[in-house]
């Protein structure tokens, strides 16, 4: 069977269990294999690396790269940023008009985090999904200098936050869980694999790419071989070279088995 050179992997819902947001035994074996086998392993996520870095079993790992804010901050395994792009002003006031006609806030991501309004019960109940404490971030109106290489908008579960669909040169990927990530228009995790291959000379069709997640749609078409989780989305499935075992059963190591790399 062919050798892959580089794996990408999604975390919520791929690597991490949406329950308990674990990493199973089996599944971390997985890696340390790859990576003993002269492969690479590249953390692929909507997170940003320090929140990656908070979490014990992902930052226990040696990544080779890291592909985060979907795409928006690229970096290798030292962390170094290799690639990083902002919303610019127009997307940024067109953000803000919807956010206060919607009267709901928006958790922009730059060099730090903030909350452009107080926070809603949606905000509140993405926050518990995360295990994250909603006083933690800081909640101030956005200043004219601020600048954000990805935003998250909150609405009920499942929403298709239309309103900010209107918004030019933003991509809006929802999500079941309270929160709908925005993004530069043209920037997504197939991006960031087009931009890791580039830098490690890394032919893209050597690679295999793990996900569930409408953002991770992209990631799935850029890699030779896409494979989605089986508890992933529809949409994701059907774009999908194989479609693998849900997280809870170690999907990544089924797929890992059946293309014989393990």
């Amino acid at each position: 069977m062919k050798e892959y050179q580089m794996f990408f992997f999604d975390v919520d819902g791929t690597l991490l269990d949406n329950r308990n947001h674990r990493i199973s035994p089996a599944v971390i074996e997985a890696l340390t294999s790859l990576q003993k086998n002269g492969k690479k392993i590249v953390i692929s996520s909507g997170r940003d690396v320090n929140t990656i870095l908070t979490m014990p079993q992902l930052a226990a790992i040696a990544w080779d790269g890291y592909i985060c804010r979907n795409g928006s901050v690229i970096a290798d395994a030292q962390k170094t940023e290799l690639f990083r792009v902002f919303f610019d002003q127009e997307t940024m006031a067109g953000l803000e008009a919807v956010s206060a006609r919607l009267r709901s806030p928006i958790q922009y991501m730059g060099h730090d985090d903030w909350l452009n309004c107080p926070p809603t019960p949606d905000f509140i109940a993405a926050c518990e999904f995360f295990h994250r404490d909603p006083a933690a971030i800081d909640v101030r109106a956005t200043r004219p200098d601020d600048q954000a290489t990805m935003a998250l908008a909150f609405n009920a579960a499942d929403s298709d936050y239309a309103a900010y669909r209107t918004i030019p040169g933003l991509t809006v990927l929802p999500t079941p869980f309270h929160y709908a990530d925005l993004v530069v228009r043209g920037i997504d995790k197939g991006v960031g694999i087009a931009r890791l291959c580039q830098h490690f000379h890394i032919d893209p069709q050597d690679t295999m790419a793990f996900g569930d997640g409408i953002n991770d749609l992209e990631m799935l078409q850029a890699a030779g071989v896409g494979v989605a989780m089986g508890q992933g989305r529809e949409e994701i499935k059907a774009i999908a070279d194989y479609v693998t075992d849900s997280v809870d059963r170690d999907g990544i190591v089924t797929a890992l088995q059946a293309f014989g790399q393990l």
